[in-house]
């Protein structure tokens, strides 16, 4: 399978994570996108095409493997548009992650990216879980 390539804004390096992978089930899914580096340009670390031909529940755990260095954006965009963002803040050591969660229509598309304040690289990532409706 090839790995698309994303767009404006998004980086122009490959991403990781392009499909949603079934459980044996088939009622539910994960992706994993792994270790990916960021800088200050919007890196995607996850982009899937077509979610398929129902609805999900999407539930997203945010990697982030430096908590004390920089400010880090993350954003997740379906079709295009920006239906959350979140900066975590390195000055705020105590704020937890926790599973962000969404629905998402069929035959929609998602994207996540991560943002650095600043030129240094730090590793982020995306494992995701989710539920056919």
């Amino acid at each position: 399978m090839a790995i698309p390539t994303p767009t404006i804004p998004s980086s122009v390096s490959p991403v990781s994570a392009v499909r949603l992978n079934p459980t044996l089930t088939n009622q539910q899914f994960y992706v994993n996108t792994g270790l990916i580096s960021a800088n200050n340009t919007e890196t995607t670390v996850m982009s899937i095409n077509d979610i398929g031909k129902r609805d999900i529940l999407f539930c997203i755990n945010p990697i982030l493997t430096s908590n004390d260095s920089d400010n880090m954006t993350m954003k997740v965009k379906n079709n295009g548009s920006i239906i959350y963002q979140t900066l975590y803040d390195s000055q705020n050591v105590q704020h937890m992650i926790s599973p962000i969660h969404f629905v998402i229509p069929a035959n929609t598309n998602i994207e996540i990216t991560f943002t650095n304040q600043d030129s240094t690289s730090h590793d982020v990532g995306v494992s995701a879980y989710g539920y056919y409706l």
